[in-house]
């Protein structure tokens, strides 16, 4: 199992927020005021983790999972950048922010 994603039977959940170590390897996080802060500057850490996601996404493909849950609390564009690789990888991608409305479907193919 990968460290970037939490699997179950055909889905995985695959968390955004900095907690993802996986995601994140190769960027500077530090704990600041008591919350994870993105220290790498933006421009350097979206290439960082478009790499990451990729390699966290293939790795899905090739256990056969079919459907992605995007959360965790993250900038927005670090939500795109994974979308963006993993919209045409999966059957279906949800997005769930952890509150009481669940899991929604975001795309489908």
């Amino acid at each position: 199992m990968l460290d970037g994603a939490i699997r179950e039977l055909n889905s995985a959940v695959f968390d955004i927020s900095l907690n993802n170590s996986q995601l994140y390897a190769g960027c500077e996080i530090q704990e600041v005021a008591g919350r994870l802060a993105l220290m790498t500057p933006t421009r350097d850490a979206l290439q960082i983790i478009g790499r990451n996601a990729k390699a966290i996404v293939d790795g899905l493909v090739a256990g056969g999972v079919e459907e992605i849950v995007l959360s965790g609390a993250m900038a927005i564009w670090a939500y795109l950048v994974v979308f963006h690789i993993a919209v045409h990888r999966f059957r279906r991608v949800y997005y769930d922010d952890g509150k009481a409305n669940g899991k929604l479907l975001i795309a489908a193919h």
